[in-house]
């Protein structure tokens, strides 16, 4: 659930009307890593607090990239916790389509706790694969906590394989973070840049 702003007084009835807590997202086709540029703010409770974080946002993005051509800002409803993942995938010019999951968020780039994947493995082998992750027992239950939802997680790289497949056009796609919810309760996809050719 989510509304397109422009401006402040925009963006803070949007919150109003899906409840808060909400999250707001900076959005434009040249901003592909939008926390790095401060395109992103968490747990806003109230318009006051909206209409601040729109006006930050902006000065962030014009700090960042000056001149660059905002689309506006995402306000969204706030996602429960979980555990956060990365689903990507890519047409690379020697191997073609190749998959890639691990684990998610800021820490992708730190940890590098990831597995490529051809894009036509089954469910059964993605599951597999998931489960060689060096924190998989961060998805099974560790420490008392939940179990994700590994076949949801699963379908969600299986069919990114299959698109992959039947599009050539798609040359990146990046979903981070996703968040592995509980045992049937699914996966959300946060984040999303797709790259696709002429």
């Amino acid at each position: 659930n989510g509304e397109l702003a422009t401006t402040a007084a925009v963006a803070s009835a949007a919150a109003e009307k899906l409840g808060y807590p909400v999250v707001m997202k900076a959005q434009s086709s040249e901003l592909s890593h939008k926390s790095d540029a401060g395109g992103v703010v968490l747990n806003l409770n109230s318009a006051a607090e909206v209409e601040v974080a729109f006006d930050q946002m902006s000065k962030n993005i014009e700090a960042y990239a000056p001149g660059m051509n905002l689309d506006g800002v995402l306000i969204e409803s706030m996602s429960g916790k979980g555990v956060e993942l990365i689903l990507g995938a890519k047409r690379d010019p020697q191997w073609g389509p190749v998959i890639l999951i691990g684990f998610g968020g800021v820490s992708a780039e730190v940890l590098k706790d990831f597995r490529v994947l051809a894009p036509d493995l089954s469910h059964d082998a993605v599951k597999g694969e998931i489960l060689k992750l060096k924190g998989a027992p961060l998805l099974t239950g560790f420490r008392g906590a939940q179990p994700v939802d590994l076949d949801a997680i699963a379908d969600a790289v299986v069919r990114m394989g299959a698109l992959m497949l039947s599009e050539a056009r798609i040359q990146e796609i990046d979903l981070n973070p996703v968040i592995a919810r509980p045992v049937g309760q699914g996966v959300d996809a946060l984040d999303a840049l797709m790259l696709v050719s002429a």
